[in-house]
């Protein structure tokens, strides 16, 4: 069903002028409803206001603005259009377009009334065939790929080509198979990938790869594309660390992630421009700012959304080198501990941004984001809308042409929805006169050749002709951009070579796109004139693009080129040599032979640091290595060099008599590429080991070790203990620098010891002699110990304890002394147990020989919420004598009673059933009943009844029973007409409540209640909710933190890195808190659920609820 009518009637298009021009030129005036929220900190000038809440909106994992200019959001089962019907700036109300996707859209799009979005089977579309807001029925699946994870299917959009462009995450599985156009620039995509899919949606190719986890894309103003890629933040603080980045996205780029222990540094030749770094962080809104509320500085800026720290920046654009720079501007942060978590990002038709917040189960909301300062634009002049009237008329004057080229953010949903009927009523002449007007804005002239380009067919070769030496060097570009495009001309050949030749490097950049997308569809003969001036060209991403274009070339044209190129032009061997690469694949002795030479040359750094990646990329590339450890995985080549040895010994001679070089960068990636080639050369190995001193980055350092692990030669004396003192003084240096680690960290490092050790069989023993040993992060270090040295080992923690009052004792040091036999360090254990941190490695050191003096502590632990804790406490009971006062059996069975029903738990349910019938001398049950979800039902409440019946005070009082409102709803539950209840009724009940909030979604903070009302009985399950805090499982058990201000937040941990976690508490708040303000944590054995949740309802509720809860 087509979307637009090809013609409009003239008093129809004069509102739609009237209303286009009305919102493009003046600033919102958002009624004093709208108050400026608080917890959001914002630019001055600029003012945040809440638009829409959790009670319309919760955990929303998306956003969008539709063709008519309203707010749409999408979470968990659900796509919602937010309604402001008394345009005081707030939402009150929403319509549910979709009860889908289940998973929650991660990207929408809105085409006229329909909607594309990604969810559930892939890439899927909505139809709303009789505009009522609502989606008619299921929606098409266009394309299927992996969803509903957060590495998988994320942003889909339009652009300004009018094909589709899909962005995808690691875990997506795109691979060859997606590809259906043989111009693809990417042939065989790894890792998250940016897809271009046909206007029809009938053929897709790949336009650039390698990202990690990026979920969000924009165009700016020239047509390039930018997206924000996530850090691998799990390895801080090792070399291949690399931080969240803005990539502009180049045809045919890989953005660097291969592996979970490898992402290329930004140097590599290879690499797509970084625009801008932040660190650590959660990647996930992308929007690029093209309007004209806010003021000039941001037109044309992009924005992008952190989640985990809370934060949007923005990124004002500058040309610079064939791509971009930036100077980023911290633009939203959340005040105090508010947990502003974003989403996404939009830009509306009243040029607000708006941002929408949520994920993982979290508050739900939309904050609007407006400029109050002064309005620079003037209002166009309509004194002329009359000649509107008369299709027939429409020049290249007329307020149609005005308001088609003027309409902001052009590829928007809203915006399409407004220009594209005008192109239908303008004659396309009138396009082609204003792209060849200079007295137009570039913007203007840009926007009528993608007009042009997407809608009329291709440039006519009468604008072609002129706008090739037009002083615009924007126009030019987006000229060679149209070239890719089907068109009327057979001279593209002609026309791509001069462009090609084009002295603004924007330009030179596009027409090399414009060349790599056609192929062999044109005669590329025609273009290498041009094509070897970009090789040398002083742009790096214009040589980078030239690489990826020469590979297309076919063999003759290939050599052609190659013949061409002096061999005193470093760049543009480098250039030809990438190429090559490209073209060829695995391992290229040409390429390295030619990195080699250039290497070796008087060029700038930055040109050799260019031959190293080259000798590197001629090699196969690094990693990830067969059969080899993931340490190396930047560190190793990804193919066999065996049948390459006898041509790589010279190599190897040459790079090592150059190691080291008078230039830092280069030492670092020079004794890489020598890792790669893996010298026995002892001497090698004394250079490499000089690189780490005293005062040297712990970073780098790990960095060089690695490097020496890769070189096997048998080590000297001098050399292990350099080694070990280097290893040694890696923590030491951690703690001065504050340094964080993270999970990866132990495992990286582990893998990085065990090859040094199995190269040097004495160094386990170097290292416990070393001066410094004796840090908390030495424990690592143990996993190669001989035996015969623990006690030394011990013995040099020992001395550290002493020496340092303030010893940073950590899980590791415990079971390193709960190794020793000497009761004094036994009792050094004990009297770690009141620190919370080290409560689980005290008890379970404690728990592998029990004594009695620490029953109380294995009692005690009963109420962790970590298995492993509550094993090492029942194995110690179990060795213990039976207890001889009743309120230690209770305690037994009430952990019995809040255990979940996965398999791990249930072998502790076993075993604690085994236990109570040893204590008790009763044969309640089988302990073999805990596996079936029926009987374990019934198991329970047989021990239930007999306990409460032998020790009813003792019950009562332990497991929070009795009290007047478990009271009432006993009596309550008599009366109750179980047969009337109404699922509907129960399920309406159950969302006004507010318990969807946190057992509604995959993505909930509750357990789910699926199969709830088999497992338990009506009474257990309605006195749950009365009495939460009775029986929670481990899982559950609230969280407190308390910060050095003095603030304490109760709540579930949803998020936790080593910079700090998220919190969400019983009203649904959510709260962000740095790990240096955190001042303690713990854990109560309370639930997140509040208490009066069946307050003031009726038997006839109880029985609506109870329906509910039965159909789940």
């Amino acid at each position: 069903m087509p979307f637009y009518h090809s013609c409009l009637t003239g008093q129809r298009l004069i509102l739609l002028l009237v209303c286009l021009t009305g919102s493009l030129f003046a600033r919102l005036n958002v009624a004093a409803a709208a108050e400026p929220f608080s917890g959001l900190k914002v630019p001055e000038g600029f003012r945040a206001t809440l638009y829409a809440d959790d009670d319309l909106a919760h955990d929303i994992y998306s956003m969008t603005i539709d063709s008519l200019g309203r707010v749409v959001v999408s979470g968990p089962g659900y796509v919602r259009i937010l309604i402001d019907a008394d345009g005081d700036g707030v939402a009150e109300s929403f319509k549910q377009y979709a009860d889908g996707p289940a998973t929650g859209a991660q990207g929408m799009y809105f085409l006229g009334r329909d909607l594309l979005c990604t969810g559930d089977a892939g890439l899927i579309r909505y139809r709303d065939e009789n505009a009522d807001d609502r989606a008619d029925g299921k929606p098409d699946v266009f394309l299927q790929t992996r969803t509903g994870g957060e590495h998988n299917t994320h942003s889909i959009q339009r652009g300004p080509d009018g094909y589709w462009y899909l962005l995808l995450g690691n875990t997506a599985g795109i691979n060859e198979k997606y590809i259906t156009s043989k111009t693809s620039p990417v042939k065989k995509p790894y890792a998250g990938t940016l897809m271009r899919l046909s206007p029809n949606l009938t053929k897709g190719e790949v336009l650039a790869d390698g990202f990690r986890n990026a979920y969000d894309f924009a165009f700016n103003p020239n047509g390039d594309v930018f997206t924000y890629d996530s850090d691998g933040e799990r390895d801080i603080s090792l070399p291949w660390y690399r931080p969240t980045r803005v990539f502009h996205v180049l045809p045919g780029s890989n953005a660097g992630w291969r592996s979970r222990s490898w992402k290329r540094p930004d140097s590599f030749l290879d690499m797509p421009p970084a625009i801008a770094a932040f660190h650590r962080g959660s990647p996930t809104g992308v929007s690029s700012y093209q309007q004209r509320q806010f003021p000039k500085e941001y037109q044309g800026a992009l924005f992008v959304a952190d989640w985990t720290f809370g934060r949007v920046h923005a990124i004002p654009l500058r040309n610079y080198n064939g791509s971009y720079a930036s100077d980023p501007i911290d633009f939203i942060t959340g005040v105090g501990q508010f947990g502003f978590a974003p989403t996404d990002l939009a830009v509306g038709p009243d040029g607000c941004l708006y941002v929408s917040v949520g994920g993982r189960g979290t508050r739900g909301s939309v904050f609007k984001i407006e400029y109050t300062g002064p309005v620079e634009a003037q209002k166009p002049d309509l004194s002329a809308i009359a000649v509107a009237e008369n299709p027939n008329h429409e020049t290249e004057t007329s307020p149609a042409l005005e308001a088609c080229l003027s309409s902001p953010q052009p590829l928007s949903s809203w915006s399409r929805e407004n220009w594209f009927p005008l192109v239908k009523i303008i004659e396309p002449a009138a396009f082609s006169q204003a792209a060849l007007n200079p007295g137009r804005s570039d913007a203007q002239r840009v926007r009528c050749i993608e007009i042009i380009t997407e809608l009329l067919g291709g440039v006519p070769d009468s604008v072609i002709e002129p706008l090739l030496q037009d002083k615009s060097e924007r126009v030019r570009a987006r000229l060679a951009w149209s070239l890719a495009y089907p068109g009327p001309s057979e001279q593209k050949s002609k026309w791509l070579n001069e462009l090609l030749q084009d002295d603004s490097p924007l330009v030179a950049r596009f027409a090399l796109e414009t060349l790599l997308q056609l192929g062999d569809q044109i005669d590329q003969s025609e273009c290498l004139t041009g094509l070897q001036k970009t090789l040398d060209a002083s742009a790096r991403y214009v040589r980078q693009s030239a690489a990826q274009a020469a590979a297309t070339l076919n063999a003759e044209d290939f050599k052609s080129l190659s013949d061409s190129v002096e061999a005193s032009e470093g760049a543009a061997l480098i250039t030809l040599a990438y190429a090559n690469v490209i073209k060829q694949g695995g391992v290229v002795p040409l390429a390295v032979r030619t990195g080699v030479t250039v290497f070796e040359g008087d060029y700038q750094t930055d040109l050799r640091l260019d031959a190293l990646r080259l000798i590197q990329l001629g090699l196969g590339d690094l990693g990830p290595p067969t059969k080899m450890a993931a340490v190396f995985d930047g560190y190793a080549n990804g193919v066999d060099l065996a049948e390459y040895e006898r041509q790589l010994d010279p190599i190897r001679i040459r790079l090592m008599d150059a190691f080291p070089s008078s230039h830092e960068v280069l030492d670092y990636e020079l004794a890489r590429t020598l890792s790669m080639l893996a010298p026995y050369n002892p001497s090698l190995l004394d250079r490499i080991l000089e690189k780490i001193t005293d005062d040297s980055d712990p970073v780098t350092d790990i960095h060089y070790l690695i490097v020496a692990a890769r070189i096997p030669s048998d080590r000297s004396t001098a050399q292990s203990k350099k080694i070990a003192k280097s290893l040694v003084s890696i923590d030491e240096k951690l703690l001065r620098l504050k340094l964080p680690q993270d999970t990866n960290w132990d495992d990286r490092f582990k893998e990085l010891y065990a090859q040094l050790v199995k190269i040097d069989a004495d160094l386990p023993r170097q290292i416990v002699e070393q001066p410094g040993f004796g840090l908390p992060g030495h424990v690592l270090f143990l996993s190669q110990l001989p035996g015969q040295f623990l006690g030394t080992a011990i013995a040099a923690f020992e001395r550290k304890i002493d020496a340092d009052p303030d010893f940073l004792w950590s899980s590791d040091v415990v079971f390193l002394f709960g190794e020793s036999k000497k009761p004094e360090h036994r009792e050094m254990i004990r009297d770690l147990y009141d620190d919370f941190a080290l409560q689980p490695a005290v008890l379970a050191v404690l728990s592998s020989a029990p004594e009695e003096q620490d029953r109380d502590k294995f009692f005690e632990g009963l109420g962790s919420s970590q298995i492993e804790v509550l094993e090492a406490c029942v194995s110690a009971l179990e060795k213990l004598a039976p207890p001889k006062s009743p309120e230690e059996t209770v305690r037994l069975f009430a952990t019995l009673r809040r255990m979940g029903s996965d398999k791990r738990e249930q072998k502790l349910q076993s075993r604690i059933v085994t236990l109570l019938q040893k204590w008790t001398g009763q044969q309640i049950g089988n302990p073999a009943d805990v596996a079936d979800l029926t009987r374990q039902r019934a198991l329970i409440q047989a021990w239930a009844d007999w306990l409460s019946k032998q020790y009813p005070e003792v019950y009562t009082r332990i497991l929070k029973l009795g009290g007047e409102e478990t009271e009432k709803l006993n009596a309550m539950l008599e009366t109750v007409d179980w047969d009337a209840g109404s699922s509907e009724r129960g399920a309406a009940l159950f969302r006004k409540r507010a318990c969807v909030q946190c057992h509604g979604n995959r993505s909930a903070l509750g357990p789910a209640l699926a199969g709830v009302a088999k497992r338990f009985s009506r009474k257990d399950l309605f006195t749950a909710i009365v009495a939460p805090n009775r029986d929670v499982s481990p899982r559950y058990q609230t969280t407190v933190i308390g910060t050095i201000e003095g603030k304490v937040f109760t709540g579930l941990v949803v998020y936790r890195s080593v910079d700090g976690l998220t919190l969400r508490n019983s009203n649904n708040q959510t709260t962000r808190i740095e790990a240096d303000e955190i001042d303690f944590e713990s854990k109560k054995s309370s639930s997140l659920m509040p208490e009066g949740l069946l307050k003031d309802l009726t038997p006839a509720d109880l029985a609506d609820l109870n329906a509910y809860l039965q159909s789940l």
